[in-house]
Parts: C-alpha cells; structure tokens; sequence
C-alpha cells in the first residue's frame, strides 16, 4: 500500500510539473514572437495585393453596404477565400491621418496574434504526437514562431489568409487526433475536426490537404514495437476502415481544390462568383512548360525550401522563373537535373528508412504534402518560389533535426540544446531584420531591385509608390524628386514589357506635368489600349487635350472618363464645364452644372458659372436667381456682385 502511494504521489507530481512546464514553454513562446514581431505593428500597407485585399475592398472597408452573400459569392485576386475577408472586416478602421484613410496596424497585430496561437498550436501538436516531451515540442515551436521565412506571412496585411487557414489546419489536426485516442465522445472530435478543415479551405484552398495530413497522422500514431519495419503500418494508415471515415473529407477537398483550379486560371465556375477584378488583368503564367520541366520546377523549389529553412538568408519577397533560355541550356539547366534527381534519391532514401523508424517518412511526408501544391506542378504566376509557402510545411522540417537531439547521449544533448537556443536567438535577428524590409512599399521592392535590377514586377510596385508619393509632396523640389524616381521605375518596366495600364498612364500623367505633351499622349494612348475602360486614363488624356488645344477631343474623352470612372464625377464635370464654355456650348455647360450643383449645392462657384451660362443663352431670370444663390453662398464675391447689378440695372432700364 505504501509503495501505491507513492506511485501514486509520483505521478501527481510529475503531471503537475509538466502543467508548469506546458505553461511556461507557452509563455516562452509568445514572448519570443512578441519579441521578433511588434515593430511590425508600424508597418505599412504594402503595393501588393493589400490595395485588393483591404483599401479597396469595400467588403472590409464599407461593412454596412456588404453582407455574408456578397463575401462568401467574391474572388479577390483569384483566391476564394470569404473567412479570410471576414477576419479582415473584423479589423476595419477609420484613420484620417492614414493613407486611405485605413491604418494597417489592426491588421499586422492581428496577424501577430493569429502566429502567436499558431505557435502555440504547433507546441501542443508536437506534445501530444510524441509522447508528451515537452522540449522537443518547445524547439520544433520555437523555430516555427521566429523563422525569417515566416515573416512574410505575418508582417504583411495580406499574409493574413496563411496564418489564418492554419490556425484552423492545425486546430483541426489536434481534434483529430483527440478523436483518434477513443475517448468518450471521439465523434464529436472528428465533427470538430471536419468543422475546422471547412474553415481551413476557406481561408486559403491550399488547406485541401488537409486529409492527405491525416492519413500521415494514421501512420504516426499506429502501434508497433520499437525497431521493427514500420511498412506494414503504412499500409494500415490507408485502410479502408481509415479511409471510409475520411470520405467526407477527401470530397470537401476535391471539390474545393477543383473550384481553386478553375479560379486560378480566371474561368466562373458555374457562373457562381463574381470577380473583383477581370480575370485576365490577374492571370500571369510563364510558359507552357514540358511534364518533364515541371517535374524539375518542383524538386528544384523543394530542395531551395530546405536549404532556406537550414540557411534564411538573401530573402526576397520575390524569386522570379529564370529567362526561358536557361530551362534547357546553362548553369540553371543543370541544376534543375540535379534537382530531380536529388528528389528521386530521397524518395528512395525515406523509403527505406520505413524498415526501422517512421520519423523520415512522417516528417518528410507532412514537408511534402503540405507543400506540393505550390511546387508549381501546374505554373500560376511569375515567381518560382515564395516565402510564405513554407508557413506550415517547416513543422516537418523542423522534426528531424529536434528529434535527432532529443535522442542524443546527455552530455551531447546539454550541448545541442545551448546551441539550438543560439540558433533561435539568431533566427530572431534575421526576423527583425526581415520585418524592417516590411516597413513600407519602397523599402521592400527596393531589396528586391537590388537582386534583380531589371525586373518588370518590382519597379512597376516602387514606380507605383513614388507616383503616390508625387501627391502628397511638400514643396516643387521634392515633387520633382518623386517624379523623376517614379519615371525611371516606369520606364524601365515599359522596357522590361510591361502591360500595366497604370504603368503607362503614371508614365503619361508624368510626362504632362513636365511639358512634354506629345510623350504624355503617347503613353495614356497605350493605357486606354491595354484597359480601354480606364476611365481615369480618359481623364487625363483629355488634360493632355486640353493643353494641345484639341478641345473637342478633350470633351469626348471626358465624357468617356464620367462613363468608366463615376467616381472622378466632379473632377471631370468642373473641366469639361470649362470647355463647353470655351467652345460656346452653353446649354450643355448648364447641363454638367446642374449636376455638379446636385452634387454639392453649397458651392458659389456653380452657381456663378451656371448663371453666365444662362446669360448666354438669353435666360436672364435664371441668372438673376443664381447670381443671388452664389452671393449668398459667398458675400465677398465682388465679381458675381457686379453683375448681378449690371443686370439688375438693364432689367429697370427696360421696364
């Protein structure tokens, strides 16, 4: 009886002290992250993608004007992703001193957040997938939270669908397992799960697989002794008892998976979603590359992922595809053969360490499936490789190497773990200094032109952000400064061969205001050819037009300008005002003016201009009437007020 107490007391004490360990590595952990991310809360809205995502989504900025109908029936930038759009509107703001009038900072602690229980999450998988041992769960949590390629994903606004959809993937894994050890009410575990992998998908389709995961998982947790072939265990994990239950699963994945196949490539799936953007200003694909080319596409990024996550350095938010040329001859050539055969080899490699232990096939296999689909198997997009893929599929990565410690004598473990936390502290540097690169739109595509000085993408983005700038310059000196950056950017994306309409536009708009009136038509033509329902394009060349004494075509060009942008309404109604009276056409001057004063009846201006125009056209009472509205609305109008006694004055003299 004495040795049961003891037992007994033993065992109490040994859960109490792993609760006090749990909560601490969890403390750790946040700490860690909040340590590595905060400053990121200054950052700003990045020209990529935040622009569609948040500051001119008007399903996150204008809550009252949208509903879960129009979210959940909407494709941002050919991602289908409505509880992604949800957690945005959730952190909508109104900041008069922003940009936009939005401040990116609910967002990026959001995000900050969302990494920080994705963490913790990842501790907690770990735990309970090997044995409850606490410090291998901590690393392989620690290394998650402050690797420098996950800094993409959490310091940027729109990084915001891959944390999210892993919060729930991940959520979803724990439940599953939770429903694997038969407990009671396991069912409603798995229910859970399904629940949690249906937000997953929706926060970001590449959840979809999810159930591959799941099968892994299977296999992970299947008995068997120690040091015998774990072969037999894999064909366990895909038996059709394991299977049938996954059935539910695996068709919430084929579906979604096939509907994100078809949006990635800008085709409605059954006329069911509306676009926030026309497909084909969206869809970029490089080539139509070989079966055997993609093969090599996909061992080349496979093999570059892990060396980045072994060695974070010279990261980029962009890794574009190599010239054409170099798939078949050079350097780049080879090294895509190396690639696949590399990738052959682990396969084999991983297959036969399947006769003794189930680590390399389990964390290799969570590494694989969980990054296969952005492998680029099937080529969406310009970039070869992106940082934020690697948000989920490191957990695998970081297995080997932690559990390979873990198992090492005591003498050689004490020294692993002093340089692990070193590693860590490191990681942290590299990540503080990568969100620094997040700061704002310039200092981010700026890295990225110093690798790659030629690039269309990134000099169209920093052109972009020196035009913005242009408008919001103090003095001539420094506008000038911002013209002239923004002008070299766009040029030299023109000669990369770019197809922006807002590249060649900015470039015309640009070349107006230093003069050169025939290089700035020639460029908004190009505009209007690449977006011929441009409306801001119209307006602006119909200025040009104005200033080349073409008239006429600058009222035409207005008038298409209020048809294809209604928002520039008052901009465009005050300018073609102008010329219909330069060119006598006084009725439809009067015309353009009743809208603009329907528009904003508190402006003198209006009703000045609309009473002369009425004068033309011989309606003297009308003129009386708004001459009088105009000098109400402004007393000190010295102008409107001598007219208005000139015909006062000729009105008497008639009677």
């Amino acid at each position: 009886m004495h040795g049961d107490k003891l037992r007994f007391e033993s065992a109490e004490s040994l859960k109490e002290n792993r609760k006090f360990y749990f909560f601490l590595a969890g403390f750790l952990i946040t700490f860690l992250i909040i340590l590595t991310y905060w400053s990121a809360s200054k950052n700003g809205f990045i020209e990529w993608d935040d622009t569609d995502y948040v500051i001119n989504n008007s399903m996150v900025r204008n809550p009252g004007n949208t509903n879960l109908k129009d979210i959940f029936s909407t494709v941002v930038s050919l991602n289908y992703h409505p509880v992604t759009i949800l957690s945005m509107r959730a952190n909508n703001n109104i900041c008069e001193t922003c940009l936009g009038g939005i401040s990116p900072k609910p967002f990026i602690r959001g995000n900050i957040i969302i990494h920080i229980l994705n963490s913790i999450l990842v501790f907690y998988l770990v735990f309970i997938l090997f044995k409850k041992k606490i410090t291998l769960s901590f690393l392989v949590a620690a290394v998650f939270a402050v690797h420098p390629m996950h800094v993409e994903s959490v310091a940027w606004v729109s990084g915001r669908k891959d944390v999210l959809y892993s919060f729930f993937f991940l959520s979803g894994l724990i439940s599953y397992i939770k429903f694997k050890d038969k407990g009671k009410g396991k069912y409603l575990w798995l229910v859970f799960s399904f629940l949690l992998f249906v937000l997953s998908c929706l926060s970001k389709a590449t959840a979809v697989v999810f159930p591959v995961v799941l099968l892994l998982i299977n296999f992970w947790l299947s008995e068997n002794d120690e040091g015998k072939p774990v072969v037999g265990d894999l064909l366990k994990a895909v038996s059709l008892k394991n299977l049938l239950i996954l059935v539910p699963f695996f068709a919430v994945s084929v579906c979604v998976g096939l509907i994100a196949i078809h949006l990635q490539s800008g085709e409605n799936v059954l006329g069911m979603f509306k676009f926030l953007k026309d497909p084909h200003d969206v869809v970029n694909t490089v080539a139509p590359f070989s079966l055997l080319q993609r093969f090599q596409i996909a061992s080349y990024g496979f093999f570059v992922y892990i060396i980045k996550f072994f060695f974070p350095v010279r990261l980029s938010i962009l890794y574009p595809y190599p010239l054409l040329t170099e798939f078949s001859h050079g350097r780049f050539s080879l090294l895509l053969w190396l690639a696949l055969i590399a990738m052959i080899l682990t396969v084999f490699l991983v297959l036969f360490t399947l006769r003794k232990t189930r680590l390399y096939f389990f964390a290799f296999g969570f590494y694989f499936v969980t990054i296969a689909l952005v492998l680029h198997f099937s080529t969406v997009g310009t970039a070869m490789l992106a940082e934020r893929y690697t948000y989920l599929p490191y957990i695998g990565l970081s297995l080997i190497p932690v559990s390979l410690i873990i198992n090492c004598s005591k003498k050689t473990k004490r020294f692993l773990y002093v340089f692990s936390g070193c590693l860590i502290i490191i990681l942290m540097v590299l990540s503080k200094r990568q969100v620094r690169m997040w700061s704002d739109s310039v200092t981010l595509w700026s890295q990225v032109i110093d690798k790659y000085p030629k690039l269309e993408l990134p000099r169209c983005a920093r052109g972009k952000c020196y035009y913005i700038k242009i408008s919001e310059a103090k003095t001539e000196k420094e506008k000038q400064q911002f013209e002239d950056k923004a002008l070299s950017d766009f040029l030299i994306a023109i000669g990369a061969g770019t197809r922006s309409a807002d590249v060649f536009e900015g470039t015309g708009v640009i070349y107006e205001s230093k003069g050169d009136m025939k290089s700035a038509l020639t460029f908004l033509n190009k505009a209007i050819l690449e977006e011929p329902k441009k409306g801001s394009a119209y307006y602006n060349r119909a200025m040009v037009y104005d200033q080349m004494n073409l008239k006429e075509e600058a009222i035409e060009d207005y008038g298409l300008a209020l048809e294809y942008s209604p928002e520039l309404a008052v901009k465009t109604l005050t300018n073609r005002v102008n010329l219909l009276v330069e060119t006598g056409r006084f009725r439809e001057a009067v015309a353009d003016l009743d809208k603009l004063i329907l528009a904003n009846n508190k402006n003198s201006r209006s009703f000045s201009n609309r009473a002369f125009c009425k004068m033309q056209l011989n309606d003297i009472s009308g003129a009386l009437e708004d001459y009088r509205i105009a000098l109400r609305l402004d007393p000190g109008d010295q102008d409107a007020r001598k007219v208005l006694q000139v015909l006062i004055e000729s009105q008497k003299s008639k009677k």
